[in-house]
């Protein structure tokens, strides 16, 4: 059992759940502000004369450097703690957001959307952090909160980006960056160290301290459950990310919709998809297990997909908008959770940051997949292939077996 003279411990249910909130406010800040800055991307790019691969370019360069970022972020938080990596985060990000706002070429544009990405590569650190904090039964649980953090960022982001857009151009990157530095101050006064150095150095000392570091994440990396689960989270993530790029398009083509309309459609997926993870995730994982519910969300996702695709009216593409939200938000905490109960304890952020590469990679693969499709297939293609992928997710989690609670040291319930 924990000492009590650790941070993570000395506080009560009320300060566990202000750790929580200030997790979700880091990551739901770091959404929004990329739904801000996204949907006006193309418009700052145009004005430089950039042509449509360079905007898919710059596009493209967040998860790039999310991929190629966030497995750094999560050992050097397994090294020196979760809470200066995050708040090194969000300061990186907002400054990032002011290199947009007075962005003067396409060069700058790319810098700040990179820097943007290498900010944003810090989510697997709030993972670990939760993890560090939460039993391993309630993981997913909890793993839900940063899921519906996401799902909200990609409601008020557009909606915040469409009302400061007419102000003046600089006026979205600048409401991003105040976001990002106003949840920097309030990690910094607000949110504690979830171990303690001297934990840090325990749990490396029972994990054969003589071997190095990166050796031991690629062992761990080894094990046939983590990949498994690995391939789990790059599989539903291509196939959830198939249809942002061609969905407007498809919209405006089957049942003539316009940009307002399918921003609402947005919307409704975020709203559906941040109260699956955010409240019904929550009360459900405990009971039945992550392994059982990635199954059955499986489902919903790939009827979703499929329905989306066939739909010939509005209701119908509401609802299989509605059951695409089910499923991937309830397979998307499930699977983190999972990545951290197979990772021994001391290679938490490390473990997650390559989750969240393997995301990263996934959202570009992804709208390439989903584009080709569109182009050479037709309009209902992307939602179909998207539905094969899932398909084949859903079987490869038949293979998983649920991991029993707890295999690593108690800590107090968050």
């Amino acid at each position: 059992m924990r000492s009590p003279k650790t941070g993570s411990s000395s506080l009560g249910p009320s300060g566990a759940g202000l750790r929580l909130a200030i997790l979700f406010l880091a990551v739901f800040v770091d959404l929004v502000g990329f739904g801000i800055v996204l949907p006006l991307l193309p418009f700052y790019a145009d004005r430089f004369g950039a042509s449509g691969v360079v905007i898919g370019f710059l596009v493209l360069s967040y998860s790039a450097a999310q991929l190629l970022l966030a497995p750094v972020w999560g050992r050097l938080s397994d090294r020196f703690g979760r809470r200066p990596i995050l708040i090194i985060g969000l300061v990186g990000s907002a400054i990032s957001y002011v290199v947009f706002a007075y962005a003067g070429s396409v060069a700058v544009l790319l810098l700040s959307r990179v820097m943007a990405g290498v900010g944003g590569a810090n989510i697997p650190v709030a993972q670990a952090y939760i993890a560090d904090v939460t039993p391993p039964e309630r993981r997913a649980a909890n793993m839900g909160l940063i899921g519906a953090a996401f799902g909200l960022g990609f409601i008020f982001g557009p909606a915040i980006g469409g009302l400061l857009a007419p102000v003046s151009t600089a006026a979205p990157g600048l409401a991003a960056a105040a976001l990002c530095a106003g949840n920097a101050v309030l990690a910094f006064f607000f949110l504690p160290e979830s171990l303690t150095a001297e934990e840090r150095a325990d749990r490396a000392q029972r994990r054969k301290p003589h071997v190095h570091p990166l050796k031991k994440l690629r062992e761990a990396l080894g094990q046939p459950e983590l990949q498994e689960v690995l391939l789990l989270s790059f599989l539903f993530t291509v196939a959830f990310s198939s249809m942002h790029p061609t969905f407007p398009l498809f919209a405006a083509e089957r049942f003539g919709l316009e940009e307002r309309e399918v921003g609402y459609l947005f919307a409704f997926l975020g709203l559906v998809s941040a109260i699956m993870q955010g409240g019904i995730v929550r009360l459900v994982a405990p009971r039945v297990g992550e392994v059982a519910l990635i199954r059955s969300c499986s489902v919903f996702f790939v009827a979703g997909l499929l329905l989306i695709g066939l739909a010939p009216s509005i209701p119908a593409l509401l609802a299989g908008l509605t059951l695409l939200a089910v499923g991937f938000g309830g397979t998307l905490p499930s699977v983190v959770s999972l990545i951290s109960r197979f990772t021994p304890a001391d290679l938490q952020g490390g473990s997650l940051g390559v989750g969240q590469s393997v995301g990263a990679l996934a959202r570009i693969c992804g709208p390439l997949i989903a584009g080709l499709a569109f182009d050479h297939l037709g309009v209902a293609w992307p939602y179909l292939v998207a539905a094969f992928v899932a398909i084949f997710a859903g079987l490869v989690s038949l293979q998983l077996r649920q991991p029993r609670a707890p295999e690593r040291e108690t800590v107090p319930q968050a």
